[in-house]
């Protein structure tokens, strides 16, 4: 089936972000006095809320103060990009033109809440460029788990199989090919492994690498990866 929908996660993928995130997490955390290094808080790499809570009561047997440390890592993530602005990835504004070109529906699917998802498209001048918003707070479940996507797709009135995924997390990967969709990996924090290397059409080193394939899709020469 040819290619009819691009679908964006955001944070790593679109943004620069999830650097930033988790080393604002990790400040947070540390001037509350916590025991939270830089190692510690990349198991929560695209993770929602949920699982991202149920993480650290793991780790701090139910005693991680969640509502305090939130607090603080917003407060230090809102003056960095208040001070510097959105840092976004290399290919996002050439990638969003190719897609326009093409005549391709566009569609963020994040494990972000809306407010969030909207501020950074909006602050960063590409929120004009998706034509719809898949977020943390419309779904039941949150990434590795298969519902963003497929409320993108929803929400873009086409199938799972016309839309390509753009990833970068284990969780992203793991959620758009249980949706049944395609999927191109571009790492940021952690590289895919192998198993999930086989499940995706390619792993590209920015969105700029992936510009040149989007005709080839759209005429369906990529077919769907097999899952063993």
């Amino acid at each position: 089936m040819g290619l009819r929908a691009l679908i964006f996660d955001m944070d790593g993928l679109l943004f620069d972000s999830e650097r930033l995130a988790l080393s604002t997490w990790a400040e947070a955390g540390q001037s509350l006095g916590l025991d939270l290094s830089m190692e510690t808080v990349k198991g929560t790499v695209g993770l929602d809320h949920v699982l991202t809570r149920a993480y650290y009561d793991k780790l701090f047997d139910g005693q991680f103060p969640h509502e305090q440390v939130e607090e603080r890592h917003r407060e230090l993530f809102r003056a960095h990009i208040h001070s510097n602005g959105v840092p976004m990835k290399p290919g996002v504004k050439e990638i969003l033109a190719e897609a326009k070109r093409l005549g391709l529906k566009v569609a963020l699917g994040t494990s972000s809440r809306a407010v969030y998802a909207h501020a950074m498209l909006w602050l960063s001048g590409i929120v004009d460029d998706f034509h719809a918003l898949a977020t943390r707070d419309l779904v039941a479940a949150g990434k590795p788990a298969p519902d963003i996507f497929l409320k993108a797709a929803s929400l873009l009135e086409c199938e799972p199989a016309e839309c390509l995924v753009f990833e970068d997390s284990h969780a992203g990967i793991r959620a758009a090919r249980a949706a049944g969709m395609r999927v191109i990996a571009v790492p940021d924090l952690l590289e895919p492994t192998e198993e999930l290397r086989a499940q995706c059409l390619c792993v590209c080193s920015t969105l700029n690498d992936a510009v040149g394939i989007l005709e080839g899709l759209i005429a369906g020469e990529y077919p769907l990866p097999h899952v063993p």
